[in-house]
């Protein structure tokens, strides 16, 4: 097999086992073969013993066996510091309690927005225009920063009551789950705002007031990783693949 297949299997066995797992993986790859049968004879765990037959058919295909190993322990250590640089908080709205907790969702997802370079992809179910993410918005797009929206509307949700048209003067592309492309009672229910495709904060918290200042909602906001990158090009491909479709704007769409 060739080096790209080696790379791909190290880099999915050190993002989906433990360091110690991927680490024995690799010391026994190093040892060719036998070596690994004999770890995946003893190994108790499925996912380590499916590791072991991935490793046996990079093998047998003609891999050398330092390749290999190699590749594992150096997967390994990517993982390892990528891991390191990721940062995971908990933000909350809602009643304050002894224990320390993170920022209030309202200033984090306007810290977001100011923050946003390139890009921000925005998903909420109930949708207001709650005025300091109205101007949060309003100041990304001034620079150029490309905005996509995806919203809740009656039209495709009977169950959903808002009449509104939130963001109606914001230059965003606006995606819509239409009510033929969605399974019946499917509701709109994601609540995911994505920067840059480096950070993320999934909540439970609508863009509404309520939601930013007075429900109890929780949510996390990672910053680095993979994650937010992955969410961020889920929606996306939903759109690709025309679950989700383009809808017409009352305003100019976003540039970039």
């Amino acid at each position: 097999m060739s080096p790209a297949d080696v790379a791909t299997v190290a880099a999915r066995l050190a993002q989906t086992l433990p360091r110690a797992d991927v680490a024995d993986l690799a010391v026994a790859a190093g040892s060719g073969p036998a070596a690994v049968e004999r770890l995946r004879s003893r190994a108790p765990a499925p996912v380590v013993r499916a590791g072991c037959d991935d490793l046996l058919r990079l093998l047998h295909g003609g891999s050398a066996a330092p390749l290999v190993a190699g590749a594992l322990l150096g997967a390994a250590q990517a993982t390892s510091d990528q891991r390191a640089r990721q940062r995971i908080d908990v933000v909350w709205t809602g009643p304050a309690s002894s224990v320390s907790t993170s920022r209030l969702t309202a200033a984090v997802v306007i810290e977001m927005i100011d923050a946003a370079g390139e890009e921000i992809v925005l998903a909420s179910f109930a949708t207001n225009d709650e005025p300091t993410i109205v101007a949060a918005l309003r100041r990304a797009a001034d620079r150029a920063v490309g905005i996509t929206l995806l919203l809740e509307r009656p039209q495709d949700n009977p169950s959903y009551n808002s009449s509104r048209d939130p963001f109606a003067a914001l230059p965003a592309r606006r995606l819509v789950w239409t009510r033929p492309a969605r399974p019946e009672r499917a509701a709109m229910h994601a609540k995911v705002i994505v920067v840059d495709r480096r950070t993320c904060l999934v909540s439970s918290a609508n863009l509404t007031g309520a939601a930013m200042e007075r429900n109890l909602e929780c949510g996390v906001l990672i910053r680095g990783g993979d994650q937010p990158a992955q969410i961020r090009d889920h929606l996306l491909a939903l759109l690709d693949a025309g679950t989700f479709t383009v809808a017409a704007s009352t305003a100019a769409p976003p540039t970039g």
